[in-house]
């Protein structure tokens, strides 16, 4: 080889590794898939989590937030986590319980009656039990944080006890146990994915349930849900979900820095939520939606014990905890 072609040769070899180290140097997408718009607690907190991580592990990861559903509805994002082809997710725990069927224990309607008992479960022996039911379905369950307790609302009439609800075409999450919950109180209810603004706005849905933060975010009052009512049924968490594919090849310390963020997002996540609560409602009371704050309560949970009636095996006993913890 003569010296022209050494030096060549060279040349050609720092310029691949250059490549090399370029490419090796890459951050790795982490896509977060998420229903809700950007104004939600959801993608709020994942902007946290994004922010923690950056923090943390600076260029080695580039976390891509999809909101308003751009990756399917809760459904399908936890089926492509457990391909591996997203990475992570938040979202309710609804939806969950096709995955993780134990996690209908703290979907079970007026279970929980203040967020200390809820931060006391799902932060305790018994979230972290819950958490861990994740990796036989290919995910990975990081943290539980708030979406808040769910409350009716409609375009029909003030609901006040459950012969209001009769009839009423109620869109729920896509679980068996929230079917279960709104067929008790009597209303005739349609699982369907988020968003729903549409439905609501052409008729084809009377109300729909969820907490307060999610009723102001979506500005529901503007679709023609003019009467809330404060029945708070179901304590509703969201939680982040991460791919387990994706999850068993990062190093033991990445995978302790993504736990650690999601903990700190999840943290703000519930703030957002609980300090923000009273303020939203004044908003909507002054947007014209008249809110009934005192339901008779009693009779919405008496049509719904047939659903704490169906529970057995490993959820009953998670409920009974969860019921004796209160005490």
């Amino acid at each position: 080889m003569n010296r022209i072609s050494r030096t060549f040769a060279a040349a050609a070899c720092a310029i691949g590794l250059a490549w090399a180290t370029t490419a090796a140097a890459a951050p790795v997408q982490v896509n977060i898939g998420i229903v809700t718009a950007p104004s939600f607690v959801h993608t709020l907190s994942a902007q946290k989590f994004k922010e923690v991580l950056d923090k943390e592990l600076p260029g080695k990861y580039e976390v891509i937030i999809h909101h308003s559903g751009a990756l399917g509805s809760e459904t399908q994002v936890l089926q492509q986590l457990q391909l591996g082809t997203v990475q992570m997710c938040v979202c309710t725990t609804g939806p969950v319980e096709a995955f993780v069927p134990e996690i209908k224990a703290i979907e079970m309607p007026f279970l929980f009656s203040s967020y200390e008992q809820t931060d006391k479960v799902l932060d305790g022996p018994i979230g972290q039990d819950l958490l861990a039911r994740f990796g036989k379905a290919g995910l990975v369950g990081m943290h539980f944080l708030d979406n808040g307790f769910r409350n009716l609302t409609n375009s029909k009439h003030a609901v006040k006890e459950p012969e209001d609800v009769k009839g009423l075409k109620i869109r729920t999450m896509e679980s068996p146990t929230h079917l279960a919950i709104w067929r008790g109180i009597g209303a005739n209810p349609t699982p369907m994915a988020w968003p729903i603004t549409t439905q609501l706005q052409q008729g084809v849905l009377d109300g729909q349930e969820n907490p307060i933060s999610v009723i102001a975010a979506a500005k529901l009052s503007e679709v023609g849900q003019k009467y809330l009512t404060l029945t708070r049924h179901v304590y509703s968490a969201l939680v982040f979900v991460g791919s387990k594919p994706f999850f068993d090849k990062l190093p033991a310390a990445d995978q302790k820095a993504f736990m650690d963020a999601a903990a700190q997002a999840s943290a703000y996540g519930r703030a957002q939520v609980r300090d923000n609560e009273a303020k939203e409602l004044a908003a909507l009371q002054t947007a014209g939606v008249q809110v009934v704050t005192d339901p008779d309560v009693v009779a919405f949970r008496a049509r719904t014990q047939p659903v704490y009636a169906s529970l057995k095996g490993d959820t009953k006993t998670i409920v009974d905890k969860i019921l004796a913890s209160e005490k």
